[in-house]
């Protein structure tokens, strides 16, 4: 390797290893060695210069970027060339640890103390492997797949130990593009690869894209067997009995891939999905709170991940089997809202949100789910007159948490008509946000027929005069939309038709119509339906239901 003719960076926030590494570099014969103590200043510094050669500790500081966070970023923007190597060094052997740098692919890994024919040794291979596949690199980099096909074609007499990296690379590119039939053949090509354990993983990554859970399940075991640490095999067997309707098992799995290896910002995503689909709510909180944590100090960070994680808290206080834990959970998620003022990652964001108006919707689900639906509906419409005011187009970062109450609400034309913006607007929402939409959207696609069909035949009873049959019609079409005023003011109209018709006191009837009025009276509502109740006032007056 030729250490005279390359650009090295060292990014290390302990001056004395920093030191003693510009050392080593220096006795190799590097000329240009460049020094940071921060992810931040070896980001400006990538920005400004060209550099071929990055050594970087994984532990930076204390709330602040650490290896991992640095290697994304660089990458994700384009910062270093796609030769550049990336040696990611430290000192904790733990198994989360070595895990989770290797789930990061560096170029390689270091474990301190470490010596310098080590580190030379290390170097080396990671500076020839890269200059050998480098036009296929290039072409990767600019996602330019089949000029990197074509590059890896015109290598000729490959040396054995990159064989598994072309493989790997052709791989990658059939996955792109959803060709994993072709992705199964070529794996299936190459016999003497398939006793390993990054074959067995990568044929069950494409038999999970096919849907082939039993085979998938099958490749996962296989990798476990070699190595029961295996954490993407685990993410693999999650997924697979998830989607197999083995929940508790799945659970299990995804519980046994983040002890392993919890770094991971996309297996935490993943455990959320998982968690939600089979109702373990303490397993959703602590997956979208590691999610929030994990990205707030990268380029992947995103303010639905803390949204996420505070709606989460309140899904888990809805579920909840009793009252202590019901308030557990509605504590933990105000206390969240109450420290968001002081946390900078809040404070500092890129993309469009307001606490303020997300605050006012988690209260508002803190209502509903104590049953002050009238205060929650009208903190929802108030939220939605805000958000009107301030954005010119509907945040994607407040649309799951104003859904959610909708749905809590069982306000299903206000749902369809947020869909409907999100949809006409090109919204662009998260993977957990986008999972948290659909899943409502199909809840309120069922509740909204089997409520729009009881509604309608509760019209046609009244229509008929049945009333007595139409008030039962109607109170059950409440329970789907308790604060829904079209349906009180229809259930209004039947409890007023039997009382006049009875002709006399019915002291039971007179209480539920004053309940449905005290509901209607305090409850903010539409124009039509405003107009409608303000036309029965003169006959609640005479009934005795309503007063001056």
């Amino acid at each position: 390797m030729p250490y005279q003719d390359v650009n090295i960076l060292i990014v290390e926030d302990q001056r004395p290893f920093l030191i003693l590494l510009k050392g080593l570099l220096t006795n190799l014969g590097a000329k240009d060695v460049m020094t940071a103590t921060s992810a931040d200043q070896a980001i400006r510094f990538c920005r400004n210069h060209r550099v071929d050669i990055i050594v970087c500790d994984l532990h930076l500081g204390t709330n602040k970027k650490n290896g991992f966070e640095l290697y994304q970023e660089l990458q994700y923007r384009k910062m270093v060339s796609a030769g550049a190597v990336f040696l990611l060094i430290s000192a904790d052997a733990t198994r989360p640890i070595v895990l989770g740098s290797l789930e990061h692919k560096p170029d390689d890994y270091l474990l301190k103390p470490f010596s310098q024919a080590q580190l030379k040794s290390r170097l080396n291979k990671s500076w020839q492997r890269k200059q050998y596949f480098l036009n296929v690199l290039q072409a990767m980099s600019k996602q330019e797949y089949k000029a990197a096909i074509e590059a890896l074609d015109k290598l000729k007499d490959m040396p054995a130990p990159y064989q598994r990296m072309a493989l790997e690379i052709r791989l990658e590119i059939l996955w792109h593009e959803n060709q994993y039939e072709k992705a199964l053949t070529l794996l299936n090509s190459h016999s003497d690869q398939l006793p390993t354990q990054w074959a067995q993983l990568s044929l069950g990554k494409t038999y999970l894209a096919m849907r082939k859970f039993s085979d998938a399940i099958q490749c996962a075991n296989k990798v476990l067997a070699l190595n029961q640490f295996d954490p993407e095999a685990l993410d693999i067997l999650a997924q697979a009995k998830s989607a197999s309707q083995q929940p508790e098992e799945a659970l299990e799995d995804i519980r046994r891939a983040i002890k392993n290896s919890p770094y991971s910002l996309q297996r935490q995503i993943l455990a959320s999905r998982i968690a939600r689909d089979n109702n373990d709510y303490e397993l959703l909180t602590e997956a979208t709170k590691a999610t929030w944590q994990l990205s707030k100090n990268t380029i992947f960070k995103q303010v639905n991940y803390w949204c996420n994680h505070i709606s989460s808290l309140l899904d888990a206080a809805e579920a909840a089997e009793s009252k202590a834990q019901r308030h557990r959970f509605q504590q933990e998620a105000l206390l969240q809202l109450q420290r968001a003022g002081h946390d900078e990652a809040l404070t500092r964001l890129e993309e469009p949100f307001s606490l303020d108006i997300f605050d006012m919707i988690m209260h508002a689900r803190v209502d509903a789910i104590d049953g002050n639906l009238i205060n929650a509906k009208r903190s929802l419409m108030d939220s939605q007159m805000a958000i009107e005011n301030q954005f010119e187009l509907y945040p994607a970062s407040l649309a799951p948490s104003s859904m959610q109450l909708m749905v809590d609400l069982g306000e299903f034309e206000e749902v369809n008509q947020l869909l409907q913006t999100l949809a006409s607007q090109n919204t662009e929402l998260d993977d957990s946000s986008r999972m948290l939409v659909r899943s409502m959207s199909k809840q309120v696609k069922e509740s909204e027929q089997q409520y729009t069909h009881i509604n309608r035949r509760g019209i046609q009873l009244y229509q008929q005069e049945k009333y007595a049959e139409a008030k039962a019609a109607f109170n059950s079409a409440l329970e789907l939309s308790p604060v829904n005023a079209g349906i009180a003011l229809n259930l209004l109209q039947c409890l007023i038709k039997l009382m006049t018709n009875n002709g006399k006191d019915d002291g039971a009837m007179i209480k539920e119509a004053r309940q449905v009025y005290k509901i209607l009276n305090h409850a903010p509502m539409r124009e039509q339906h405003q107009s409608k109740f303000d036309g029965l006032r003169d006959e609640l007056l005479r009934l005795g239901i309503a007063t001056l």
